[in-house]
């Protein structure tokens, strides 16, 4: 009788025991699914670790399911390269997407994105990620001077070569002096053509006379006598 009294309560206790066993690994099972149901960050602008060209108006995040939308449970942060914090005004919460502002000028480097939200199951979950802004070149139409000195020397060559410039002679002017030398020997050489030729038209006169007979006259004289 003792004996089945002692195995009825080694059944209880085991089964009792079984029970405990089955119930914490019901609230383990619970518990990680609960954890797992959180919500979580699944798009950002900008990307985390990417470089951007052009510093952002605002930044995006995008969550697996809509968050809690209260002012206090969304909290974003954006650190410049200096240290300040360049988020300006409130986050702005619409359906799983979470938007906030940022103020201008904020020039080039590495901004770290802080960002704190309220799951949808009332867990509050945060991260952090980095993105970087690059310096950029701005290429500007800049006029090329002008040499004004390079743009009157045309002028001044123009001018000489008319004549009407006072730098050194032209091209033309070199050949004045050959032009007036070729004058005057032609001009000696036609002289001495035409004293040339009133010589030898005298010189004939000279022999023609020389040659002639005598005129009656002189022969009447002859006569008389």
């Amino acid at each position: 009788m003792r004996t089945a009294q002692l195995r009825t309560i080694s059944r209880v206790s085991l089964l009792a025991t079984l029970g405990a066993l089955l119930l914490s690994g019901a609230g383990a099972l619970v518990t990680s699914t609960s954890a797992a149901a959180h919500d979580e960050i699944v798009a950002s602008y900008p990307e985390a670790g990417s470089t951007v060209g052009v510093a952002p108006d605002a930044i995006t995040l995008t969550f697996s399911d809509e968050i809690i939308t209260e002012s206090s449970a969304v909290v974003i942060e954006v650190i410049a390269p200096h240290g300040e914090n360049v988020a300006a005004g409130s986050p702005l919460v619409d359906g799983t997407t979470v938007s906030q502002t940022l103020a201008p000028d904020q020039g080039p480097g590495m901004f770290t994105v802080r960002w704190r939200v309220v799951s949808s199951d009332g867990h509050p979950i945060s991260d952090e990620y980095t993105y970087t802004v690059e310096t950029l070149t701005i290429i500007t139409n800049t006029p090329t001077p002008v040499d004004t000195a390079a743009m009157q020397t045309p002028s001044a060559t123009a001018a000489d070569t008319d004549g009407t410039g006072h730098g050194e002679p032209s091209g033309g002017g070199a050949l004045l002096p050959g032009l007036a030398l070729l004058s005057g020997v032609v001009v000696v050489g036609g002289a001495l053509i035409v004293v040339m030729t009133l010589g030898r038209q005298r010189r004939r006169r000279d022999r023609a006379a020389a040659t002639s007979p005598p005129s009656t006259e002189t022969e009447v004289l002859a006569d008389e006598s």
